[in-house]
């Protein structure tokens, strides 16, 4: 589920995160603080150059950064590995029962390793 956390909340979140105040991004991005004040409290929205700079600054993606993706930045390599990968494209070429039957067998093998 996607959270309703928007551009304005995530750039404010982002920001902090960094430790950066708004004249230290402003600067960064060429702006003015005032730019990224009313970004943050969401009386504007960037255009789409600047909501660029933002996510590569932050290494997120712009859908992230929009409220759209709840994943920062789906194409870490720490996010998924290619192992893991290759068991999704395998997982998605079974039939909806055999899926079934692989949940229900992780959830055991899970549960086994919780004891």
């Amino acid at each position: 589920m996607v959270s309703r956390m928007g551009f304005a909340e995530r750039l404010y979140a982002l920001r902090e995160d960094a430790d950066m105040k708004q004249t230290d991004l402003a600067k960064i991005v060429s702006m003015k603080s005032s730019a990224i004040s009313k970004y943050e409290k969401g009386m504007t929205q960037p255009n789409l150059d600047t909501l660029v700079k933002f996510a590569e600054l932050f290494h997120v993606s712009t859908d992230y950064l929009l409220g759209v993706s709840d994943i920062p930045n789906p194409y870490a390599t720490e996010v998924i590995t290619p192992w893991e990968t290759d068991i999704i494209f395998r997982f998605r070429r079974l039939t909806r029962e055999n899926q079934i039957r692989m949940d229900e067998r992780l959830n055991a093998m899970l549960d086994e390793s919780n004891r």
